[in-house]
């Protein structure tokens, strides 16, 4: 029986594919084989390398072990010793070095119960997920090793796991995730019996960090719709956020996929920022539980709110820093934002500082996003996006904007000069004078509006 053939040299356009390889790399990797020690590159680079992209992570695998590595080098971190891995700082580069391994049995879904050095780098590259990020780069001999047919999946952009699928995602639910975020995020094809091998309830082994990178990464994707339908038929994407079954449950009531499809179109419409994403995804996620039909008319009244709430709790969840879920809420609470094109520069000045100066050209991407994904388009509804922004454009440039922060006096200003104590009151002293100066922005003097404070103490106390 021939022997199969595991090792192939690079093709021309392969060789200057790698010559992308940074100068740091090749330091490391030259100390490493003047030791006699073996080293390989391997994971994403070798693959994006193969495609001819250029690779964000450079990871190194040798059999030299952690010690060695840090003997070898003068400046190292021990960033995860215990699994074999010294990153080493090189040429302003950070890069992780691990000494091949073998993994023991995988008892809670996440983590391998033990973990065994090697110097073979087959039990290295069996242990991981998918077979065209299971390919190595042998510096010593310039050769592609490739175990498990990971460059012609490659040529054919088929996505599959090495070995037994099953096995693949109980070893690391997290892996059915990636499954789809790599189909989100690049042209390749599903391997049927991989799809059939997700099942959804084990990704509750997987903590919530890990799912938000991961569905923080598909929803930047370029296909990113392919990667949310591959959730939503997998069961995924209800198992990660329970919240979808009333947009799934309601488009089946209508029989009809409408509000879902929105929602996917909306995504795919907006610009791939992970904020503007999530709000495209989450921003209708309200309607199911406002659906009401009044005089043969379909409503949604306060689906606004009702999805921002749903958002909020969606998004700290998935423990996103609060800063983000603040940012992502109040776009979806204020999407249906109603501004007439004849409005007055008051109320736009109204709108802006409501949503806050540096969010509302994102709130009009969102609207702009939204209008595309109702696949109803025409050319009064784009005239009004394209007045609406050269207005709002028109307000902020003309340095107008007023609140409490660039008022011209302050709650101790008003506390000193009328006799105030701390409290309640201030603040609303501070409110009036905000919304007198959002209609008269002439009227932003301490002289003016300590006359409107004394105005207003006199009729409100």
């Amino acid at each position: 029986m021939l022997q199969k053939k595991v090792r192939f040299l690079l093709t021309t356009t392969e060789k200057n594919n790698f010559k992308q390889i940074p100068a740091g790399i090749l330091e490391i990797v030259k100390v490493l084989i003047d030791a006699n020690y073996q080293v390989y590159l391997v994971g994403g680079a070798v693959r994006d390398l193969l495609w001819d992209q250029s690779p964000n992570d450079w990871d190194l695998t040798t059999d030299a072990l952690p010690d060695e590595i840090e003997a070898l080098f003068p400046d190292t971190l021990p960033t995860g010793k215990s699994f074999g891995t010294i990153t080493v700082r090189s040429n302003e580069l950070a890069v992780e070095v691990t000494t091949m391994r073998r993994d023991g049995e995988y008892s809670d879904g996440r983590h391998p119960d033990t973990i065994t050095f090697t110097k073979e780098i087959y039990e290295d590259l069996v242990r991981r997920d998918f077979t065209i990020n299971a390919l190595a780069y042998d510096f010593k001999t310039g050769e592609l090793v490739d175990y498990f047919g990971g460059r012609n999946d490659l040529r054919k952009r088929h996505l599959k796991t090495v070995g037994d699928p099953q096995v693949r995602f109980r070893e690391d639910a997290l892996r059915m995730l990636r499954f789809f975020r790599f189909l989100a995020t690049q042209d390749l094809r599903p391997d049927r019996a991989t799809i059939q091998a997700i099942d959804a309830h084990l990704i509750a082994q997987i903590s919530f960090e890990r799912i938000r990178d991961e569905l923080g990464k598909l929803l930047l994707g370029k296909n990113v719709i392919r990667g949310l339908e591959g959730l939503v038929q997998s069961g995924l994407l209800t198992a990660i956020i329970p919240e979808f079954n009333a947009v799934l449950d309601f488009d089946r009531q209508k029989n009809a996929s409408g509000l879902w499809q929105h929602l996917l179109s909306t995504v795919s419409s907006i610009r791939p920022q992970l904020h503007l994403r999530w709000a495209a995804l989450l921003h209708d996620l309200g309607k199911p539980a406002t659906f009401q039909i009044i005089n043969n008319a379909v409503h949604f009244y306060n689906h606004d709110t009702y999805g921002a709430e749903l958002s909020t709790i969606i998004l700290e969840r998935l423990r996103y820093p609060r800063k983000f879920v603040a940012q992502v809420v109040n776009l979806v609470h204020n999407h249906m934002f109603a501004l007439a094109v004849n409005s007055t520069d008051a109320a736009i000045r109204r709108l802006i500082n409501k949503v806050g100066p540096d969010n509302i050209t994102d709130l009009l991407e969102l609207r702009r996003a939204d209008i595309v994904a109702t696949g109803r388009i025409d050319s009064n509804t784009w005239l009004y996006w394209q007045t609406i922004t050269k207005r709002i454009t028109a307000v902020i440039e003309s340095g107008q904007l007023i609140d409490q922060k660039k008022l011209a006096i302050s709650g101790h200003d008003l506390i000193k000069a009328l006799n105030l104590k701390p409290g309640p009151i201030v603040g609303a002293v501070l409110n009036f004078l905000s919304e007198q100066v959002l209609d008269h922005p002439e009227f932003n003097t301490e002289q003016r509006l300590l006359q409107l404070a004394k105005d207003y103490l006199e009729n409100n106390t």
